[in-house]
């Protein structure tokens, strides 16, 4: 849920930074009398102004950045070192790319980069920056305690229009990142791309209620591309998605109350084994509004199944708009999966080969 600048949470956020000041508990002051400027922020918050540079304030020593309501332009990536805090309020801070930059905001950019934290603000990547968040986290140096994982927070953030990516998760010390609430529309490739390749890998990660939208048919692209290992992913969305939904090469994820609905091809394409799926959704895929054909992708497409299990989970198409069905097969699995009883308590309708295809 949005949370107003003067939210009861922001209240109590910020009520130990201001209480020092004299000032009315939050980051920002509410006015006495209307008609007065908003009191200064108190430390260690630094305020930056609508179309002032963010990349200046860390340059002198800011680590906990206070934006406000504006744009704020982007022409060089924003890099965001160990514990900065970086918060808007809401969809009103935006930050816009200008430039072609490789992305608007680097967490660690190879290095080493602990308790980052991107709050509350609107990332316009403006069809030209190609990554709108970018964790490239290598190393450990620095990390509070020597702590193993990079302890990294993105919360209710909105991500428009990257030319390839929302959110990239990379780094062999990306590990224990936690993204809720994160919205990304209109990828050019990946919502979210979670691990590089097998060598640049991120592990042990939740993502809570995040969503993605893709807008171009490669053949490859997803809502949430997912090559890592040991995730968690609870009550997130991938929708009108114009190739994949989620596209599963990594092994030891938990999916639990997850959708894909309006894809062109598999709302799921599970090509990796060893993975977990509970009480998720299959909603049209095939879907003609985002180019798809009829009878010709699955709701749950699983490659291998020797070691994966799938329990309660519903495939369906709704058959929008007066149309015929167009998802071919709701759960379409190796013939491994069914003997050893691993496709448990699945329902589905609509299909238009039926529920179950086993192979």
């Amino acid at each position: 849920m949005d949370q107003p600048a003067y939210s009861r949470r922001g209240l109590i956020w910020g009520a130990g930074l201001t209480a020092a000041a004299g000032a009315t508990a939050g980051i920002f002051a509410a006015p006495a009398v209307s008609g007065q400027p908003l009191a200064e922020p108190a430390e260690p918050w630094t305020y930056v102004p609508p179309g002032g540079s963010i990349a200046d304030s860390i340059e002198k020593g800011a680590r906990a950045i206070q934006l406000g309501a504006g744009d704020y332009p982007v022409e060089e990536p924003i890099v965001l070192p160990h514990g900065t805090q970086l918060r808007g309020l809401g969809h009103l801070s935006q930050l816009t790319a200008v430039e072609e930059v490789p992305a608007i905001i680097l967490v660690g950019a190879a290095g080493p980069a602990y308790g980052v934290g991107i709050v509350d603000l609107a990332i316009d990547c403006a069809e030209t920056a190609k990554v709108g968040i970018d964790l490239h986290i290598v190393g450990r140096e620095g990390n509070w305690y020597g702590d193993n994982d990079a302890v990294c927070r993105l919360e209710n953030l909105w991500i428009w229009g990257p030319v390839n990516d929302g959110v990239v998760y990379r780094g062999t010390d990306n590990r224990s990142v936690h993204s809720s609430r994160v919205r990304v529309r209109q990828a050019g490739r990946f919502g979210f791309l979670i691990g590089e390749s097998e060598s640049s890998t991120a592990s042990d990660c939740w993502w809570i209620a995040c969503e993605a939208t893709t807008i171009r048919q490669t053949g490859e692209s997803a809502g949430f591309e997912v090559r890592g290992a040991n995730h968690f992913f609870q009550a997130c969305k991938a929708w009108y998605c114009r190739d994949y939904g989620f596209r599963i090469r990594g092994t030891r994820n938990k999916f639990t109350g997850c959708e894909a609905q309006d894809t062109r091809l598999h709302g799921w394409s599970i090509e990796w084994d060893m993975n977990t799926f509970v009480g998720c959704t299959a909603d049209t895929a095939g879907m003609w509004d985002v180019g798809g054909e009829p009878d010709s992708a699955d709701g749950f497409y699983f490659a291998d199944g020797t070691g994966t299990s799938i329990v309660g989970c519903q495939s369906f198409d709704r058959g929008p708009r007066g149309r015929k069905e167009q998802q071919r097969f709701g759960f379409n699995v190796p013939a491994e999966m069914l003997a050893q009883g691993r496709l448990i308590g699945h329902s589905g309708w609509g299909n238009t080969r039926g529920l179950v295809h086993e192979r």
